[in-house]
């Protein structure tokens, strides 16, 4: 109810109550003024709301900060995909037309997760650079506690991790004689919380083997991969299921395969290199 002073003030700036209605949105009471022969009428608990939204677009909690940086200090994209596109890649086989949906469909939500195994060059790292970009345009919900214990919901963007293996085990190796601000705690966290993980050339990095099989890099890719297990992640290997088995064991590199596996679509990529187009 409005005061005699609020009527009275809004009357001397020729501003006159005409009647009430129901907000459509939220069912609020609202009152209709009426100046100069004009009606207009505003609700403003909507308005609170708006404003309220507002400025909680691209608010990024401090929490999620920290791991949007430490996820860009783990990312790494070759020069040759900063710029590819969907409509770079050309399908030359079947299975790169399934290839090229499924990435699209990831990108649609309707797929999660992805596993695409067969020679180099027939573009797998070129789909999956291109729906990590798309992912990282999307948004998702972020929830914390606040100061007063309440769980409170931030819309933010995805954190998506596009790694090459080669180049992360060597990220990781670097923080065991402190040439990096992370440790391979923290990498093995950041890997872990990030909305979507890209891998890229699994099976692919160097390491000292233990009796014939690269127990170190393996260990490191199976913690990856559990930890990773039921999220969304795009996996790629340039190798067969035998050839992983020979690196990392038959048990161990089994393991490895079960978990990149687990809920996800598998497809063999095949068809011509196309960067060694010309050669003869």
């Amino acid at each position: 109810m409005q005061s005699i002073k609020d009527i009275d003030i809004l009357k001397s700036a020729g501003i006159e109550q005409v009647g009430t209605r129901t907000c459509e949105k939220c069912g609020s009471g609202v009152p209709i003024y009426k100046r100069n022969n004009e009606e207009y009428s505003l609700c403003l608990k909507c308005e609170t709301n708006n404003l309220s939204k507002q400025q909680m677009d691209g608010y990024e909690p401090p929490k999620r900060r920290e791991l949007s940086a430490r996820a860009k200090q783990i990312q790494y994209i070759p020069e040759e995909l900063e710029t590819v596109t969907f409509d770079d890649y050309i399908p030359k086989t079947e299975a790169q037309e399934d290839a090229k949906q499924l990435a699209l469909d990831v990108v649609a939500g309707e797929c999660k997760s992805l596993v695409f195994q067969g020679k180099p060059g027939t573009g797998k790292s070129h789909l999956f650079r291109c729906a990590a970009r798309e992912l990282a345009k999307q948004k998702t919900e972020w929830v914390e506690t606040n100061w007063k214990g309440e769980k409170v919901t931030h819309q933010v963007n995805k954190i998506v991790i596009f790694a090459k293996v080669p180049q992360l085990m060597k990220l990781i190796q670097s923080t065991y004689n402190g040439r990096s601000e992370l440790t391979e705690d923290l990498f093995l966290e950041t890997i872990s919380q990030a909305d979507v993980l890209v891998l890229d050339e699994i099976a692919g990095e160097r390491s000292k083997s233990d009796g014939g099989f690269e127990t170190w890099s393996g260990d490191i890719i199976y913690q990856i991969l559990d930890h990773r297990l039921g999220k969304s992640n795009l996996y790629n290997l340039n190798y067969s299921s035998k050839e992983v088995k020979e690196k990392y064991g038959e048990t161990h590199g089994g393991r490895i395969l079960s978990r990149m596996s687990y809920r996800a679509k598998i497809v063999q990529v095949d068809g011509p290199d196309h960067r060694i187009k010309g050669l003869v």
